[in-house]
């Protein structure tokens, strides 16, 4: 039986959830002279994957972008951002709008292999995940749902593994596309840059629960307080 470490292997400590989230920020400047190492960016992008999506279908694809001559590339897309060249890796994140189409099977079966459903119930969430799918009012509002789910999944990875990260909305998608050969029935969800911080920031606050939560019918306070 696996178990989650608690250490990384430079002896490190692993960041629990509510620290990974309490401590993330959005680094501003990344030390360009401190690589991120493979093993590292491998658990952080696998981490990503165990996100949630709906049927299982996993629309999120991670274009890893690392040499600093596409980091440049990506950068002239993204209106200059310092942070892309200073970031030793910058994740182009993506949204596959028909993964019913070529990998529904595949997380079916896998699904019977591991004795999580039946082969009778894969037939029957093959047929209604078909279905569903074929009729989304819009794929890429579908797709883009699930995968800034695992886009927040790999942030806070990524802080449990003490990595600062930098997500960015600041991009032309039809240049990020066109420079790296994403195809049309994918969606540019976000860049997220992956480093380690040039310098620590400061909390920059968040809006309470009475600001943000309504109970039982929108705008009806809230009345369980706050943190």
């Amino acid at each position: 039986m696996s178990t989650t470490p608690t250490r990384q292997t430079d002896g490190s400590p692993v960041l629990s959830a509510p620290e990974a989230i309490t401590n993330r920020r959005a680094t501003r400047h990344f030390d360009p002279d401190q690589p991120l190492p493979d093993d590292t960016l491998r658990r952080i992008l696998h981490l990503a994957t165990l996100a949630p999506s709906g049927y299982n279908l996993q629309p999120w694809r991670f274009l890893v972008v690392r040499t600093a001559a596409n980091r440049e590339k990506l950068r002239q897309c993204a209106y200059g951002q310092p942070k892309i060249g200073q970031a030793p890796v910058v994740v182009i994140v993506l949204g596959y709008h028909n993964p019913h189409r070529t990998h529904l099977g595949p997380m079916v079966a896998e699904q019977v292999r591991r004795d999580a459903i039946t082969p009778e119930i894969g037939k029957g969430m093959t047929a209604m995940a078909t279905r569903a799918m074929e009729n989304v009012p819009d794929p890429q509002v579908w797709a883009t749902r699930s995968t800034m789910l695992a886009a927040a999944t790999l942030m806070i990875a990524a802080e449990s593994l003490g990595v600062s990260s930098a997500p960015m909305e600041g991009f032309e998608t039809e240049k990020v596309k066109q420079a790296f050969g994403v195809p049309d029935d994918h969606s540019v969800c976000c860049l997220i840059a992956l480093g380690f911080a040039a310098s620590s920031q400061t909390f920059p606050g968040r809006f309470g629960l009475d600001d943000v939560c309504y109970q039982e019918h929108f705008g009806q306070p809230w009345t369980l307080g706050d943190v």
